[in-house]
């Protein structure tokens, strides 16, 4: 039986019906439908960007009978990034790897719409500065909220098929799932950025550098025209002050970020069209700042006229209200430190006093009365030599208890003031503290100091202080017997090492009510460098303060 076949071509591409390859139609559109739709599906199941574009590059390859297919995004810079490749390894062209070196890619971004180079019949290769294995190169660019952020390039070697116009279609199948994928990848590198940006700004120890930092990046990685952080004022009624940010394009508005700290959600404020002599005005949306349920405060974004803030942009700017909220209750909880440091130093202080200088000052006092009642006495009767001798014990106690007294005092003033850490450096500061400790409770201390080192005077403070931390515990709390400490300095850096061979503690563990180790690391960090503890019950403990070298 003789079968017939009709046989057709459209733009280049062979189909037929009735059997055997009749087929080929309707099964390579189910083909390219079954394709998107495994695409689609990992998008709207919020696959990482990168997959996304993996799955695209590889199915187009198979769909077009290509060589090489490819997803490329645009980075600052205007450079190119390959972000997707898929083909074999001899089939891809070296030329086609470089970033940015892509001539049809940078055509089909110039025009804003897909283009086909090298499947001209004349003369092919001479006016596109591609690999000469190549036969036809199609690129499509990639659109993200109306703007050309990539493009998807798919090659075919010399002596393969040609691509026209007619696979654009296919392509074009899996432009916007691309581009909603590169939205996606460019959303997570800048929710990088602003926790980079973050840290950086909160190392630098200004809430208000750090809010002034965070609204500058949401205006530059989203729609926003300006951004205000407020905070909620201490006291009854809800009264608001600007704590960063309103450097933008429009003026700082109150209402939606009292609406924002009322209701304890994003609150977004449609904008309105010129009208006579009143301007065109965008939306504004504002985010409270919460902390444990608690609202702190809120972030309100301006956008311009005609613009309102789309997916990306919610996404981006409820993560920057995130980090603003930690930034404030960082601070906070950084200042409420600083505050029970004063005071544990001042009841410190207290105490020390009562222990030694007052105890020395009573016996002074004490000494002093019974020496003039003796003085008294003698000077109301006759008295002979031996009885005035008597007076050589009362006043030699008096002295004595003024010479502990004085030092004492000395000691106190140097933990107060250290006057050898400003007149003769850090090195002779701690060699006294160490002198201190081995007089005053009789502990084995042994100093390696070195020179005095190169870093600036607040490093070199932070440094006396936390060894002087570390000392005050281990005499108060470790009962060891001895004691060591290092000061090195190093390329860049300057290290200081104290260590014991006490009893120890759990240094993974939470101290409540105890601030020396979050002092010295607010001391360490507050002069850009970093505190080690090194410590485990029975083991004894070591401290490690690394600061950065005077440049």
């Amino acid at each position: 039986m003789v079968v017939g076949v009709i046989a057709f071509e459209i733009h280049g591409h062979r189909y037929g019906c009735g059997c055997g390859r009749g087929y080929g139609f309707p099964f390579r559109w189910r083909g390219r439908r079954a394709a998107l739709a495994e695409v689609t599906g990992q998008v709207l199941a919020g696959e990482p960007g990168d997959e996304v574009l993996r799955l695209i590059a590889t199915r187009l390859r198979e769909l077009l009978g290509a060589d090489l297919a490819r997803v490329m995004v645009l980075e600052p810079g205007d450079v190119l990034a390959v972000r997707a490749t898929d083909g074999t390894p001899d089939a891809i062209p070296r030329g086609l790897l470089t970033p940015g070196g892509s001539a049809p890619a940078r055509k089909a971004i110039r025009a804003g719409r897909p283009t086909v180079s090298g499947g001209e019949r004349q003369s092919p290769f001479r006016r596109v500065p591609h690999d000469a294995a190549l036969t036809s190169v199609l690129d499509a660019p990639l659109l993200v909220r109306g703007q050309v952020a990539g493009v998807i390039e798919v090659a075919t070697r010399r002596g393969g098929r040609r691509l026209t116009r007619a696979d654009v279609r296919t392509v074009r199948m899996f432009a916007e799932p691309a581009g909603l994928a590169v939205a996606r990848l460019r959303g997570r590198e800048q929710l990088r950025r602003v926790a980079a940006t973050t840290a950086a700004a909160a190392g630098q120890g200004s809430v208000r550098r750090t809010l002034d930092s965070l609204a500058a990046g949401a205006v530059a990685r989203t729609t926003a025209a300006s951004c205000t952080v407020y905070l909620l004022e201490p006291g009854p009624g809800a009264v608001l002050r600007m704590a960063g940010g309103g450097h933008g394009h429009t003026p700082p508005s109150r209402k939606p970020a009292l609406e924002a700290i009322a209701g304890g959600a994003p609150v977004i404020h449609e904008g309105e069209s010129g009208t006579g002599e009143a301007p065109a005005r965008g939306a504004v949306a504002a985010w409270p700042l919460l902390r444990e349920s608690t609202v702190i405060g809120a972030m309100c974004c301006h956008f311009p006229a005609g613009r309102r803030p789309g997916e990306t942009d919610m996404t981006v700017l409820e993560v920057i209200a995130g980090h603003a909220a930690c930034a404030v209750e960082d601070d906070r909880q950084r200042a409420a430190a600083r505050e029970t440091a004063v005071r544990e130093e001042r009841q410190r202080v207290s105490r020390e006093l009562h222990d030694s200088v007052s105890q020395a000052l009573y016996g002074i006092a004490l000494g002093a009365r019974t020496a003039r009642e003796l003085l008294e006495r003698d000077l109301a009767e006759p008295t002979g030599v031996a009885e005035l001798a008597q007076l050589a014990e009362p006043i030699e106690y008096i002295r004595r208890l003024a010479d502990v007294a004085i030092a004492e005092t000395r000691t106190l003033l140097c933990q107060l003031r250290p006057e050898h850490l400003e007149a003769e450096g850090l090195v002779a500061a701690l060699t006294q503290h160490v002198e201190t400790l081995r007089d005053r409770y009789g502990i084995t201390a042994e100093a390696t100091l070195g020179a005095e080192p190169e870093t600036t005077p607040e490093a070199k403070h932070a440094l006396y202080r936390i060894a002087q931390e570390s000392l005050h515990n281990i005499a108060k709390h470790s009962r060891a017997r001895n004691v060591t400490l290092h000061l090195l300095s190093g390329p860049g850096t300057v290290t200081l090492t104290v260590a014991d061979d006490g009893v120890g503690f759990d240094s993974q563990g939470t101290f409540p009510g105890h601030l020396g180790l979050l002092s010295m690391r607010e001391r360490a960090r507050e002069v850009g460098g970093t505190l080690l503890v090194d410590s485990r019950p029975g083991q004894g403990s070591r401290i490690r303060a690394t600061v950065p070298a005077e440049p």
